[in-house]
């Protein structure tokens, strides 16, 4: 079973939700053939909808003018 890492997220307005930290994966070409690669993470909202994370690894959007940060960079 694979876990997940469950973080809280912050908006400036001071509203909080939960949310996990799971891998990206994307398909690559090797000489073996094809392969999955964790790229980097997403988060995952308590409805099932993942979202990418900004660049600088700690923020998100879950709408227009609705960003949340978390506490932490995420590796």
């Amino acid at each position: 079973m694979i876990k997940f890492e469950n973080v809280i997220a912050k908006a400036v307005n001071g509203r909080e939700i939960l949310v996990s930290v799971v891998p990206s994966k994307k398909m690559q070409s090797t000489r073996e053939g094809f392969e999955w690669v964790e790229v980097g993470k997403k988060v995952l909202l308590q409805s099932g909808v993942e979202i990418e994370l900004n660049l600088d690894g700690r923020s998100f959007y879950t709408g227009i003018h609705e960003m949340f940060r978390l506490e932490s960079r995420v590796c």
